[in-house]
């Protein structure tokens, strides 16, 4: 598994699609998808989002969805950096800033590369380089 992070609209998704020679249509986007499909194709992007949507749906420990992720077969997830800047005043954004924190890390640690995307500029962050 490999993870790709960055900041909002740095093209984290621009970049995988050309580095790894891949077609939109191999990623669910978190934004929409089926929570019970979310990670049946190669690759999901708007991690950060389908997160958000797991918490609205219910699911009440972030363990939950780690093991959904550890357990399904995708091979490249994309999520934006969410945990600088300005603490969430609404309870499920903040819960949200919290679950994608701790989800990166263990993901992270988990991944065999972890690329951070700065303005469409990767940088290796833990694996082989590019």
């Amino acid at each position: 598994m490999e993870l790709i992070i960055g900041g909002a609209y740095n093209s984290k998704l621009n970049f995988v699609l050309k580095y790894y020679n891949l077609k939109q249509k191999d990623f669910q986007n978190g934004a929409e998808c089926s929570l019970d499909e979310a990670f049946d194709k190669k690759g999901i992007y708007n991690l950060h989002l389908l997160i958000k949507r797991f918490i609205l749906s219910g699911i009440d420990d972030y363990n939950n969805i780690i093991e959904k992720i550890l357990s399904s077969n995708i091979e490249i997830i994309i999520c934006s950096e969410v945990g600088n800047g300005v603490v969430p005043v609404d309870k499920i954004d903040n819960k949200m800033r919290e679950y994608v924190g701790r989800i990166l890390s263990i993901l992270s640690e988990k991944s065999v590369r972890v690329i951070r995307i700065y303005y469409g500029i990767p940088s290796v962050i833990k694996g082989m380089d590019i």
